[in-house]
């Protein structure tokens, strides 16, 4: 069976002082169903490099929690914002690039490779929080489908790092999905996991095999 390592976002406790690792039931859900074992890495293990000597088709970056604007030279004021989780996803981030491991970055994934790259955030998007939307690409699957859509942050075209390359874009210039060049890692906006579509299933497929 192939392996996924996932990482989670940090939430807290209403009523007292207690961050924890958490995830969504869909991620897992969704990605076995595409036939992977998922291994959920938290942002506080000690042992991280020995989840990265296990053998892994697939390192997964999740959503949810801002990327500290402090990795981009911003200095906007954020909620949400941990580093702990920052510091782990760019070890693994180079863990992956160093052993040629693919990597799928989900919403703040995909926010957290274009910092990771050198690329900026835009704060306060407008028209993007819970209002679907449709995508302009190249790729036949993928044009003029339309996505979920949760986020307040964003890649505007002019923002991305130079190492990667669009996938799909909105109509207002937001960037929706993109590939490194060296194809080995992909960013997407919207979160598949919350939607049942087909050209999810053959954009990650295409993505896996090399071929996008």
């Amino acid at each position: 069976m192939k392996t996924i390592l996932m990482t989670m976002r940090v939430t807290e406790a209403l009523n007292y002082k207690e961050e924890r690792n958490s995830i969504a039931y869909e991620y897992v859900e969704y990605f076995e169903k595409l036939g992977y074992l998922v291994i959920l890495v938290p942002n506080n293990t000690k042992y991280l490099e020995f989840y990265l000597k296990l053998d892994i088709d697939l390192i997964v970056l999740s959503g949810g929690n801002n990327v500290n604007p402090k990795l981009y030279s911003n200095n906007d004021l954020l909620n949400d914002v941990y580093t702990q989780r920052d510091t782990l996803e760019y070890k693994l981030l180079k863990k992956a690039i160093k052993n040629n491991i693919k990597v799928l970055g989900i919403c703040r994934g995909f926010h957290l490779i274009n910092v990771f790259y050198n690329g900026i955030l835009s704060h306060g998007i407008k028209n993007h929080v819970n209002i679907k939307h449709r995508l302009k690409s190249n790729k036949k699957y993928l044009d003029n489908k339309s996505t979920n859509s949760f986020h307040n942050q964003a890649i505007k075209k002019n923002n991305l790092a130079r190492k990667l390359d669009i996938v799909a874009i909105s109509k207002d210039k937001v960037v929706e999905a993109f590939i490194s060049k060296d194809k080995n890692i992909l960013g997407i906006q919207w979160h598949p996991e919350r939607q049942n579509k087909k050209f999810d299933k053959k954009l990650i497929k295409q993505f896996l095999k090399g071929k996008i």
